[in-house]
């Protein structure tokens, strides 16, 4: 028997882990785990038991120990020294002119490696600042590429509702938003008002656009001629949680009717406003 743990690293990515059975160690522990032969620190993010041998050293990323006051005094350092030297990064980005946005500068847990983690729009050939680097820092230099909604759950912050990014905080897979989304939740088209902090449209459009789309389906379009109780005219909007809308009387007259006290006559493609 032994456990197979999924470690949570400082960039926010995982790596799946072996962990001998004698180690006792659980959910949320920080620990140190030997990934291609150099130690990196991070958090338990799940483990479950497996059953057989433990697999050989040389066959993944193994879980080297939980981790002590030094160890965790240890990585308090190495981000201190990692947020230091991104200065240097940033300058040495501008002289090579790489159009890259560096997102994180972090050392590994014993300061062999510098990661390097950058967004770009476009294909970046750095072969030459990773060697002035390499130079300069006297360690090896690896870089690592992320799209902006990856960078954005990376860096954290607050998004427009005051609270924690989704991504941040518990989002794992980002599904595919679209504009039809905004439409149909009836939601202003406006680029400000529907982007993200990474400047993609706001995942949390996904959240409720199934049921608007179950709700709006037995509601009239805007545009369609009815009939109701205070007389004929054109559906003007529609409250699709309420299951109401709004017709423009004959008259003149703007109402609120339920969606079931409305029988569309005939649909009008362009309405007056």
């Amino acid at each position: 028997m032994y456990r197979s743990v999924e470690i949570r690293l400082e960039d926010d990515s995982l790596v799946n882990a072996s962990s001998p059975p004698e180690l006792v160690i659980h959910k949320g522990d920080l620990c140190v785990v030997e990934c291609n032969r150099v130690p990196e620190f991070g958090q338990v993010a799940h483990l479950k038991e497996c059953e057989g041998g433990l697999p050989p050293r040389n066959a993944g990323p193994v879980v080297l120990r939980r981790a002590t006051l030094q160890d965790q005094s240890r990585a308090h350092e190495n981000a201190v020294v990692g947020r230091m030297n991104a200065k240097t990064v940033h300058k040495r980005v501008d002289e090579y002119k790489l159009p890259v946005h560096i997102v994180q500068v972090r050392y590994s847990f014993d300061r062999s490696v510098l990661h390097i983690t950058f967004t770009s729009e476009d294909r970046v050939e750095y072969t030459e600042f990773v060697k002035a680097m390499s130079g300069e820092f006297k360690v090896r230099i690896e870089m690592r590429s992320l799209g902006v909604r990856d960078a954005a759950r990376l860096a954290g912050g607050m998004a427009v509702c005051g609270r924690p990014l989704c991504c941040r905080e518990w989002l794992k897979d980002f599904e595919v938003v679209s504009v039809k989304m905004a439409k149909t939740q009836g939601l202003a088209l406006n680029p400000a008002a529907i982007s993200g902090m990474c400047g993609r449209l706001k995942c949390c459009l996904k959240y409720e656009f199934d049921t608007y789309r179950a709700m709006g389906e037995n509601l009239p379009r805007n545009g369609t001629t009815v009939r109701c109780g205070e007389g004929c005219g054109c559906v003007w909007d529609k409250d699709v949680l309420g299951q109401s809308v709004k017709v423009r009387l004959d008259d003149g007259r703007v109402v609120s009717v339920p969606a079931a006290e409305v029988h569309p006559v005939s649909e009008t493609l362009n309405p007056e406003p």
